[in-house]
């Protein structure tokens, strides 16, 4: 399978696969961070129509007249989804919605009507042809390339050189609009060149992939770099990657299962998410259900020996009984486990470390409730819930900072 993909024809594909979805993910983590991939989606769609006018009345699939029926396209969508937004009163989430579906839809007539001799049939604009990228060769000094890597890779250096350029721009505009409207940046032209980028890119992109890739590429690589980065610049990087990266494995995955390049590129570009989302390192489900249970086990086994330890030491004094607190009987016994496998516990009795940690707790949690009576003037029944809460988050400063502001307020 992966022989495949190092052949002449498979190395064509993916270098056009490849190219595509880092000339999206490089806008769609633009569009992600305006909370607007919805927008990238309806321009992607709504781009149709103005495709085939350009085909219409050009009578060629020349890639100049088609691209400018695109970016008309594009600009009314736009101007649409604001004026159904601002004026109608209607929310930019179905604006949007209303109008990218209209006009795909009327592009997908357009293109019965008059492309129906042509290979600008819906199953082209809808999934794309890059397997059939080979096929059709150019020559570049001395060397032959597919026709559509052409496009592709022209999207993707503008892209590269517009976020360059605008970086700085762009990121003001992401993070704080109010402040770039009032720093005097060209905000509505930054915006709407953006969108004029993620137009160009579509069209570039729609006779190699599709614009069910384009929509994939736009959204999916954008938001794994969303969930797995902090910044700006790690995301783009990131999201880049993961289009890549999506590319290969769709590339392979189509070899080896016989099946449409652009399609399994989107279902790699899927399980690449939900990869991010469940291991994602600050974010991800499986590492936060980690910590979750991490710190309810280590809470359960400190309970433990502080209880060992008071009923081995001495009876109990009133008020250092552990509140009745909802404990699974199955955490309990597999913190019981623990200590007697970590060396903590000997018939019942802390010994070792775990001697010394239950001392460590009970001492957080008298000074805690001195601290709770003297400093907060908490009644002497109110004094154990607290305790027993706030011992297990005192750390070694924290303690030593509590123990001589009381020991300094009885000097």
């Amino acid at each position: 399978m992966i022989d495949n993909l190092f052949t002449p024809v498979g190395w064509q594909i993916l270098s056009v696969a490849a190219c595509a979805s880092a000339a999206c993910a490089l806008l769609g983590a633009q569009l992600v961070l305006r909370r607007r991939a919805m927008l990238g989606d309806a321009i992607a769609h709504g781009v149709l129509p103005g495709l085939v006018i350009g085909f219409v009345l050009s009578g060629s699939r020349d890639l100049f007249p088609m691209l400018v029926g695109a970016l008309i396209a594009a600009i009314i969508v736009s101007i649409l989804a604001e004026w159904l937004r601002e004026q109608a009163g209607v929310d930019g989430g179905a604006a949007l919605g209303v109008v990218f579906t209209s006009l795909f839809a009327l592009g997908i007539i357009l293109i019965e009507i008059f492309a129906r001799d042509v290979d600008l049939d819906p199953g082209c604009v809808l999934y794309g042809m890059v397997e059939y990228a080979p096929i059709h060769q150019v020559e570049w000094f001395g060397y032959f390339f597919p026709r559509s890597l052409t496009p592709v890779l022209g999207a993707l250096l503008l892209n590269i050189a517009a976020t360059v350029i605008f970086w700085k721009e762009w990121k003001l505009c992401a993070f704080d609009p109010q402040l770039a409207r009032a720093s005097r940046l060209p905000f509505r032209t930054l915006e709407q060149g953006l969108l004029v980028l993620v137009a160009i890119t579509s069209v570039a992109c729609f006779e190699a992939v599709g614009s069910v890739l384009v929509i994939a590429m736009i959204a999916v690589p954008a938001t794994i770099g969303h969930v797995l980065c902090d910044r700006m610049s790690s995301m783009v990087i990131v999201s880049t990657l993961a289009g890549v990266l999506a590319a290969v494995l769709g590339t392979l995955g189509a070899f080896q299962f016989e099946t449409g390049v652009p399609g399994m590129m989107a279902t790699s570009a899927g399980g690449l998410l939900v990869g991010a989302v469940l291991l994602a390192p600050g974010r991800g489900l499986i590492p936060a259900a980690t910590r979750r249970f991490s710190w309810t086990m280590r809470v359960e086994m400190e309970d433990i020996l502080a209880e060992s330890h008071l009923q081995t030491t001495a009876t109990p004094a009133a008020g250092n009984e552990r509140p009745d607190h909802p404990s699974s009987r199955f955490m309990r016994t597999i913190a019981n486990w623990l200590l007697w496998i970590l060396g903590y516990v000997r018939n019942g009795i802390p010994v070792g470390r775990g001697e010394r940690l239950a001392r460590a707790l009970l001492k957080k949690r008298g000074l805690w409730k001195r601290f709770a009576a003297e400093r907060l003037g908490l009644a002497a029944d109110h004094l154990d819930d607290p305790a027993h809460r706030i011992e297990h988050h005192l750390d070694e400063d924290l303690t030593r900072r509590i123990e001589s502001g009381l020991d300094t307020e009885e000097d």
